[in-house]
C-alpha cells in the first residue's frame, strides 16, 4: 500500500520540528544549552525520526522527504554522538564521511558548473579562433602579457626560483579561493555563480584558440593541468555550491523556500569548505610544478593521478549509516 505522504507529513510534523529545534540549539554550547525537558526529549524523538525516515524509505516516498528525513537525522546524531569527541577528531570525520557524501549527493550541481564552464570555453574558443579581434571581449588587457607567454611556450623553459614559486602560489591561493568563495556566496542570485562560470571558462577557450596555432598547446596544456585538475575541481565544486542554493529558491520542492534555503545552504558550506585544501594545492603546484621544466609525461602523470585520487575520495570513501546520512 503506498504511503498517504500529506497524512504522514501532517502526523509527524510536529516532532520533526521540535527535533529540528533542539538540534539547533545545540549549536553555540552544545547540550549544555538543553533544558532539562530538552535532554532527554533530544533522544527520544531522534529514534522517531530515524524510525520515519526507514519508513519512509521502505515506501519509497517522495526524495524531496527522504532527504528533508536525511538532513534532521543526520545533524540529530551528529549531537547525540559526536558532543564528546574532540575538534580535530570531528574535522577528520567530516574530511572522511561528511564531504565525500554531500560531494556525491550534490555532484548534479557541480556537473552542471562544469557543463556551463564548457558552454563558455566553447563560445570563446570559436569566436577568438575566427579572429583575434574578439579576443578583448574575453581578456582584460593586464593578461595580454600572459598570454603572450603562452604562446611562446613559456611552460618548458626553466625552473622557477623557491622564492618566485612561494610568492606566486600565495597569491595564487588568495586569488582562487576568492573566487570560490564570491561563486558560492552569490549563489542565491543563481544569475552571477552562471556569469563566473561561463568568465571562467571563456578564458579557457580563448587561450586555446590563440595557442593552438602556435603548435604550443601540448605545452600549455602541461603548464596547466598539473595544478588545473585541483583548481578547476574546487572552482566547479563552489560554483556547483552556489547553483544548488540558487536552485534551491527558485524550485524547493515540497519543502518551504526558507527550509530549502537552509538544507542547500549548509550543504553548500560544507561543499566550499572542502575546496580549501584543493585551491592550496593548486596554488603550491603551480607556483613550483606546473611551470617547471618537468617532461611532459611527468607532468601530465601527475594531472592523471590527482583526477584518480580525487575521484576515489568523492566515490570511495565510507558511506554514512542509512539512519545518519545527510
Amino acid at each position: 500500500m503506498a504511503i498517504d505522504e500529506r497524512a504522514f507529513i501532517n502526523k509527524k510534523r510536529a516532532n520533526w520540528e521540535r527535533l529540528s529545534s533542539i538540534v539547533e540549539r545545540t549549536k553555540n554550547g552544545g547540550l549544555r544549552r538543553l533544558s532539562k525537558e530538552e535532554l532527554p526529549a533530544l533522544g527520544s524523538l531522534y529514534r522517531r525520526a530515524a524510525a520515519d525516515l526507514a519508513y519512509a524509505r521502505q515506501q519509497e516516498a517522495n526524495p524531496n522527504l527522504v532527504l528533508y528525513l536525511n538532513e534532521l537525522v543526520g545533524n540529530a546524531h551528529g549531537v547525540i554522538y559526536s558532543e564528546e569527541t574532540g575538534g580535530w577528531r570531528r574535522i577528520l570525520g567530516f574530511l572522511r564521511v561528511g564531504l565525500p557524501d554531500v560531494l556525491r549527493r550534490r555532484m548534479g550541481f557541480t556537473i552542471a558548473a562544469i557543463i556551463i564552464s564548457v558552454i563558455g570555453a566553447y563560445l570563446a574558443y570559436a569566436l577568438v579562433h575566427k579572429s583575434e579581434d574578439y579576443l578583448a571581449l574575453f581578456l582584460p588587457e593586464g593578461f595580454r602579457s600572459s598570454f603572450d607567454g603562452w604562446k611562446q611556450g613559456f611552460a618548458d623553459h626553466g625552473d622557477i626560483s623557491s622564492a618566485e614559486g612561494f610568492d606566486f602560489s600565495s597569491q595564487l591561493m588568495t586569488n582562487n579561493t576568492k573566487v570560490g568563495i564570491i561563486a558560492f556566496a552569490t549563489g542565491i542570485t543563481l544569475i552571477l555563480p552562471v556569469l563566473m562560470l561561463l568568465q571562467n571558462g571563456e578564458m579557457m577557450g580563448a587561450l586555446i584558440a590563440v595557442v593552438q596555432p602556435t603548435g604550443h598547446l601540448t605545452s600549455m596544456w602541461a603548464g596547466i593541468l598539473p595544478h588545473g585538475v585541483a583548481e578547476l575541481s574546487a572552482i566547479f565544486i563552489c560554483g556547483g555550491a552556489g547553483l544548488c542554493i540558487g536552485w534551491a529558491l527558485i524550485a524547493p520542492g515540497k519543502y518551504s523556500r526558507k527550509d530549502a534555503l537552509v538544507i542547500a545552504g549548509r550543504d553548500g558550506a560544507k561543499m566550499m569548505v572542502g575546496t580549501i585544501p584543493l585551491f592550496i594545492l593548486a596554488g603550491i603546484i603551480e607556483g613550483n610544478i606546473s611551470h617547471a621544466s618537468l617532461p611532459h609525461w611527468a607532468k601530465f602523470g601527475m594531472a592523471i593521478f590527482q583526477f584518480a585520487l580525487l575521484l576515489f575520495y568523492i566515490y570511495g570513501s565510507p558511506r554514512r549509516p542509512k539512519t545518519a546520512a545527510l
